[in-house]
């Protein structure tokens, strides 16, 4: 909401608003240095806007991979763990419940264990191995799980990390490239996800054919403002192409209404030098026109 970006000096963007509604997916384009990965970062809460502010829906989390950590002496299978950051807490939980009713079976903690356990439960914590192989399998990086992190390379640790993005399931998934480092194989598994994901997605990417089977919307940031076309990246072109059509028409019509303008206020002016005595009015009426002309955009 009228938001402003400015870097090193220069200004990203200015006023930029828009809106995304929950479950849409949208894709941003626009030319490199456009500020496209700035505004993810913007909305991601990890730089702030100059001006403006950003307005998310209270408690909605947003899962974005803006650089590579760095993991040691940790394997890729405990990496993509860390998703599950909430369930490991309740299980240890759970244990020391356990633990607690090895000698005391008081009501007060069997009502606790029982509490706890079924919120495990609902929270899929006896799913979680089942969710790592299922989404290790479809970005193809279950050769890796028992490698140390630091020791993939930089493609490898990028698939990963998008990999435990997908398992923390956010409700809002900024995505940068995302089908960078991915075989055809995990592109087609990564959109039959999106397809079934319940929250929402923005997308930054130049694969052409992955937006077309993505996004319903596309925002395209040019010159620092932000223009919405409907539909997906195919649409984006006809409509940029019917908008460009548009613009030169009018561009032309404006082009007659100018020498229209300039031509009056030349005869005005004529008019007015030849009258006997010079006629005041009709260089006021040729003085107007000229500050109408130049207001003109």
């Amino acid at each position: 909401e009228n938001t402003k970006k400015t870097l090193g000096g220069n200004t990203i963007f200015t006023n930029l608003s828009f809106e995304v509604y929950d479950g849409e997916r949208v894709a941003i384009v626009g030319r490199n240095g456009s500020g496209k990965t700035t505004l993810f970062k913007v909305v991601a809460g990890i730089e702030q806007p100059d001006e403006g502010r950003i307005v998310k829906a209270k408690g909605q989390r947003i899962g974005y991979l803006h650089q590579i950590p760095s993991f040691e002496n940790i394997s890729v299978y405990d990496v993509l763990a860390q998703a599950f950051t909430k369930l490991h807490d309740m299980k240890a939980r759970l244990a020391q419940l356990e633990q607690k009713m090895a000698t005391e079976t008081s009501a007060k903690v069997l009502t606790q264990y029982g509490d706890l356990l079924e919120q495990y439960e609902v929270a899929g914590g006896y799913e979680i191995e089942a969710k790592i192989a299922s989404i290790s399998n479809g970005l193809k990086i279950t050769k890796l799980l028992d490698q140390p992190f630091d020791a993939l390379s930089g493609g490898e640790k990028t698939k990963v990390m998008l990999g435990q993005i997908l398992l923390q399931q956010p409700d809002i998934l900024l995505l940068d490239e995302p089908t960078n480092h991915l075989d055809l194989a995990a592109i087609e598994w990564l959109e039959d996800y999106l397809h079934y994901f319940k929250g929402t997605v923005i997308v930054i990417s130049h694969d052409r054919a992955f937006l077309n089977r993505i996004v319903q919307k596309v925002f395209e940031i040019e010159d620092g403002d932000i223009w919405v076309s409907k539909g997906n990246y195919d649409q984006y072109i006809q409509n940029k192409e019917a908008k460009i059509a548009q613009q030169f028409a009018d561009y032309q019509e404006q082009q007659k209404k100018i020498q229209k303008i300039k031509e009056a206020i030349r005869r005005l002016r004529q008019w007015a030098n030849e009258a006997s005595p010079p006629n005041p009015d009709l260089f006021r009426k040729a003085k107007k026109k000229k500050k109408m002309l130049e207001r003109m955009e």
